[in-house]
């Protein structure tokens, strides 16, 4: 068993900003426990100055624990990242256990509260992982948020390829990934890596009225306990560890689903008017239950784009709901999107599920948001529903995407993922960006599916569409290329018993 103290913006500085009596009772608490090491996971300091760096060094020698302690923004800023490894140490590298290893990396940008772990690091990153993959235990720290964070306002100062570390650390079977950044403690698994996301440790700018913490982490060959650890009180969060699972029999097939997006029909040659005419042929013949069409219908909102939009949409011969992506609402698209489709946030049932539509996209903008009202009544539909499994479809990811600059394109991203998961939606499905990604966080398998029939492609594998395929026991979501009609599966969960 191991035992982890994860810290995370401290934000020691003189004033009344920090909490020091906080700082000392944490610290306290830390020492009366038997742990292993103690992980801070950045913003140590609130600005990066020599004075600042003095101060912490003589805050944190009451700790006398093994300590590992890696740069935040602010801890970067007025070139604070030399003086970091003047006084803490280095901003990269490798603790190793007998049976685990740790390691840590420097996500800062000198002077942005932005995050970004450059290509060669990158590089260092993976060889690090690759070299102790042997390891029973594998641990990533990091100050930037990998997956959105509740309850800390509008989705920014995000780490710019977020996707790609996941991505990566889902393939070399990372077990936890630790981060700070965003001042709200959370915790999710990401298919059975956990990411424990640190609150303020002693600094005055909580989130929606909340109190300093720290989270306690326990490891176990069978499990990943995460306890947040708030001054008064406290909340416990077990994943079981990364394992393989053979599937003996997936049960009845009771439902089938098409997700596609990014048709962007129009007259120029970013339509790609075959590849979409043979994947109309192919979901056809795959005989479906429903097409859900996840956005950018259009690669403008003007009455001819709308034309072709009902002309070459009428070939689909199932029922089809869709949501708007930012294309189809620019211009004139608010007025023509509900007339082609019959309305916003549209919706389907059968008696398996029922599908819930959440309109994303605003005028001019790439950015979206579900906003709290939006949310509330979405929350509201789903507790009521009947069907035992929940589906909800809009255009904006999530979650972030690999091979993406991640912008936080959905600026309430952290409070509509953790409410999905809370209810234990069975699938969200999105459609941004035009790459294809499956995963499944904590209950919730989330789907973004590549553009159809669209030039504007981030994968070697070409324009697809997802079939996602519901049996009794489990689900899969498979990759058909819209040409050729190929197929490779994104993933296979078992399903949500209720």
């Amino acid at each position: 068993m191991m035992r982890i103290a994860h810290i995370s913006d401290s934000h020691i500085t003189p004033g009344a900003e920090f909490q020091k009596e906080v700082f000392y009772q944490i610290v306290r608490e830390i020492n009366s426990e038997p742990f292993d090491l103690v992980v801070h996971t950045g913003d140590i300091t609130d600005t990066g100055l020599r004075e600042a760096y003095e101060y912490s060094q003589k805050m944190i020698e009451p700790i006398k624990k093994p300590m590992i302690i890696i740069p935040g923004n602010h801890d970067s800023r007025n070139v604070g990242y030399e003086l970091f490894e003047e006084y803490l140490g280095d901003l990269n590298g490798v603790y190793k256990g007998e049976d685990y290893i740790l390691i840590y990396v420097d996500s800062s940008i000198s002077d942005r509260n932005e995050g970004r772990v450059g290509s060669s690091k990158f590089e260092w990153l993976k060889s690090q992982l690759v070299k102790y993959s042997s390891k029973k235990l594998k641990i990533v720290a990091v100050h930037h948020h990998l997956v959105p964070i509740p309850k800390a306002g509008t989705e920014r100062n995000v780490l710019f390829n977020a996707g790609d570390l996941m991505d990566l650390f889902q393939r070399y079977d990372v077990d936890l990934v630790l981060s700070g950044h965003r001042h709200y403690p959370n915790v999710v698994s990401v298919d059975g890596m956990v990411i424990s996301n640190a609150g303020c440790m002693s600094c005055r700018k909580v989130r929606a009225g909340d109190v300093c913490s720290y989270n306690q982490i326990e490891v176990t060959p069978e499990d990943i306990t995460v306890t947040i650890k708030r001054l008064q009180s406290s909340r416990e969060y077990k994943s079981p560890r990364l394992k393989s699972e053979i599937f003996i029999s997936e049960g009845k097939k009771l439902a089938r689903i098409v997700q596609i997006a990014g048709t962007f029909f129009s007259d120029h040659k970013i339509f790609e008017r075959r590849k979409y005419e043979n994947a109309v042929k192919k979901i056809n013949s795959l005989s479906p239950d429903l097409v859900m069409h996840c956005g950018d219908i259009v690669e403008k909102g003007i009455p001819h784009n709308y034309d072709l939009a009902h002309k070459y949409l009428e070939a689909i011969e199932v029922p089809t709901v869709y949501t708007p992506g930012p294309r189809d609402i620019n211009y004139i698209g608010y007025e023509l999107f509900p007339r082609l489709t019959g309305g916003w946030d549209q919706g389907f049932e059968t008696p398996l599920f029922r599908v819930h539509g959440v309109n994303s996209s605003q005028y001019d903008s790439d950015v979206g948001a579900v906003g709290r009202f939006g949310l509330r009544n979405l929350e509201n539909v789903i507790k009521e529903q009947d069907q035992e499994m929940s589906i909800v479809f809009l255009h904006h990811n999530v979650v972030p995407l690999p091979h993406i600059r991640e912008k936080g394109l959905l600026e309430d991203a952290g409070d509509v993922l953790k409410s999905l998961c809370d209810l234990k939606v069975d699938l969200v499905l999105t459609g941004h960006s035009s790459y294809p990604y499956a995963t499944k966080v904590d209950k919730t398998i989330i789907s973004n599916t590549n553009a159809v029939s669209c030039q504007y492609v981030r994968s070697l594998y070409g324009n697809s569409f997802n079939v996602i395929d519901i049996y009794e026991k489990l689900i899969n979501i498979s990759e058909i290329n819209s040409l050729w009609g190929s197929k490779r599966i994104l993933g296979i969960w078992r399903r949500n018993s209720r």
